[in-house]
This record gives structure tokens, sequence and C-alpha cells, in this order.
């Protein structure tokens, strides 16, 4: 049984119930006579909605949760994803509050806190949300974030890499038109083997003899070859990347580029330690230079995989993975900017194989994900940590 209390002055409410005391300053008379009679309505009968009510009306965190469906701790103020127990950063409630008010689609934003509910540091889950929306970053619906990455490319003299790179700028191009690469076929011109694309609908009506053309395949079946083993892509030199900082590295598209967390600096106030750097356009912007081997590279990055959101340099952070999948277009210092979802069909199945590792080693109550360096010590229960798995591997089979 709930005992409610409640005495109102002026625009100020004071509630009681069960014995905690909650104030309520509101800005009209209005609003704290329509406060009074929810409480005298509760009063009267108590039941769960009633005092719910109530409760979304003193807190405006615990009216954000009613509404979007989400659970709220009425003691601490705190927001989760019902069922669990994280608590969701106040910057993002704000954002689901207004997705919900205004009818937008939340399934990036809720996919986003699935993944990062399973970062092992808290400052990375309370800061990192915060970090996207200062910048230009986008999230796919499968809440992976859309990165780049400023890199050298390395191909031996003699490779010719030229038909990768035509294949990959018009799937982008054609998915950028909301159509289907399959649609598509690649054609050169006899003459000087100049490429283009066109419909396959346009194609199949040509004489190509008489045009003077030859169609090479359709666009997209010929993109995918550049994500098989590289002794299968008989036909097609795939390029090779290399970082910019030690020139060490091995880069391919559609292949996870990884670093052992465990070697990673998770410390915020250290701009440039170790990990994998990647950032905003800002970032990529002043850091590429201007050979003609520099290329940008667009990523898809989990955000359980981040390691720390530097405290100064608010345009790049650190991860131990990213999956690079596009080759942007960087013409005078400017990126033309990625915003769809692209390739994540090719970074799930990593992720699953991935998820299915951390359900092991929860199996054997073992951490799910290492922590690096200089993180937060991870203090939530492992069957917090199991929830979290199991339902992001149901999300994935869906």
């Amino acid at each position: 049984m709930k005992n409610i209390q409640v005495i109102t002055r002026g625009n100020v409410v004071n509630v009681s119930i069960n014995g905690k005391l909650h104030s309520k300053n509101c800005g009209t008379s209005k609003e704290a006579d329509e406060l009074f009679k929810l409480v005298l309505k509760a009063k009267e009968d108590p039941t769960d909605a009633n005092v719910n009510n109530i409760r979304a009306y003193l807190n405006e965190k615990t009216r954000v949760a009613i509404l979007a469906g989400l659970e709220n701790d009425p003691e601490t103020g705190q927001v989760f994803l019902a069922g669990f127990n994280t608590p969701i950063p106040d910057t993002l409630v704000e954002v689901i509050k207004e997705y919900h008010e205004k009818g937008y689609p939340m399934e990036a934003v809720i996919n986003f806190w699935k993944l990062l509910m399973l970062n092992p540091d808290v400052r990375v889950r309370e800061d990192l949300f915060e970090f996207i929306m200062t910048h230009d970053f986008v999230l796919t619906d499968n809440g992976y974030m859309v990165v780049y990455k400023a890199v050298y490319q390395v191909n031996e003299e003699g490779v010719d890499t030229e038909f990768a790179e035509f294949l990959n700028k018009n799937v982008l191009k054609v998915k950028k038109w909301s159509k289907n690469p399959n649609k598509y076929v690649v054609y050169k011109e006899v003459s000087d083997g100049e490429l283009f694309i066109t419909k396959k609908k346009t194609a199949e009506k040509w004489d190509e003899k008489a045009k003077g053309v030859e169609v090479l395949g359709v666009l997209g079946e010929l993109h995918d070859a550049m994500y098989v083993a590289q002794e299968e892509a008989k036909d097609i030199a795939i390029p090779v990347f290399t970082d910019m900082h030690t020139k060490q590295m091995r880069i391919e598209l559609g292949v996870p580029v990884r670093q052992e967390r465990k070697e990673c600096d998770a410390d915020p106030r250290n701009d440039c330690s170790n990990g994998l750097h990647c950032g905003a356009t800002k970032y990529v912007e002043s850091f590429a230079s201007y050979g003609k081997d520099t290329r940008v590279l667009v990523c898809y990055v989990n955000p359980a995989h981040v390691v720390a959101v530097p405290q100064y340099d608010h345009s790049k952070f650190r991860t131990c993975e990213y999956f690079p999948f596009a080759i942007a277009d960087y013409e005078d210092r400017k990126i033309d900017i990625v915003e769809q979802a692209y390739f994540e069909s090719d970074y799930r199945e990593y992720e699953v194989e991935e998820l299915e590792i951390q359900l092991a080693k929860i199996y054997e109550e073992q951490l799910p994900i290492e922590n690096a360096q200089k993180a937060e010590p991870e203090s939530r229960p492992m069957s917090e940590l199991l929830k979290i798995v199991e339902q992001r591997l149901v999300d994935l089979d869906e």
C-alpha cells in the first residue's frame, strides 16, 4: 500500500510517496493545479499507473522513460533499457525523448546503446554518445558508428587497382541513389578502355560490337569479389593500405583491423596514445596529407570496441577495432560524407562470431571483453553482461 501525502502553496507542490519527499516548483499555477489533481487521484487510488503519472510529472527523465517504454529508478532518477541495469547517459535519454516526441524511428539509437552497454569502461559508456552528437558522425540501423580513417595506399609498383577503386566508388554512388548495385552493369569503351556504369536493362538492349563497348559484368557482383579471399579474386587487384603513423599495418576493405584491447590506452586525458585512431571529418581532413597515395577510408566502429574518448581533442577517439568498407571521395581537403549504411551485413557476420566467443567466456565465468590499460574496472554482475550479449545475438538473428 502506497502512502501519499501532498501540500501546495502558490506554484510549489510538495509530494511525499512512502515517506520520500518530492518538491516541484511549477512554472504556472495551471501546472501546479494539474500536478495537485494527479496526486489527489493517486492518493485515492494508489495504483502503479497513477503513481507513475506523478513521478513523470515530477521528473522529466522519468516522464521520458515512461513514454519511450524504458524503465526508471525513482530513487536515483536513472533510466534503463527495459530488462537491463546499465544506466543510460542523460544525453542519450534526451535524444530518445526527442525522437519519441517527433515520431522518429529509434532503431539506430537503441541498437547503438545495446552495443555500448557491452563496453566494459563506464567512462566510454557515459561519454561516447555526447561525443558523436558533437561531430558529424552517423549511426547505422545496427548501431555501428560511421567514421573515417586517413591511410596510405601501398600496392606494389605495377599492380593496377584502378578497377577495384572504380567499383567501390560507383557502388557508393548507386547506394546514395537508393538503388541496387546489381541492377547496374560495368562496361568499357573498346577504343580507350574508359570505364562506365549503366542500368542493366539498358545494356541488355545493346549491340556491344556495333556500339564499341564491352560489358564486364554486374556492378554489385563485381564489387563483392573484392570481399573474398585474395586467391579467389583472380581478376581484381584489391587495393592495400597502411596506417600513416607506423606504416606497418596491412589494411584491406572488408577486413576488420584489430589491436589487442589490453595494449590500448583508455585514459581520456591522453590525446595521442596506444590504440587505433578514427575520427570525424574534421580530424581526418586535417591529418590527411595531400600526396597521390593518400586515401580516406569509410569505416564502421562497434561502440563496444571504443577504448577512449580523449578529453581535449574531441575530433578523434581510440578503438581496438574498425571495419573499413569504402574509399571516400576526398577532394579540395573535404570528404564526401557517407550518410547511409552500406555493408552492415559484412560486419554483422564478424560481430556474431565475436558475440558467441563472449558468450562462451561468460559461461566460464570470465569477463566477455578484456579491458584496456588504465580503464575503469568492470563492476557489473556477470548476469547483466549475459543478458546484454544474449539480447544482441537475438537481435542479429531476427
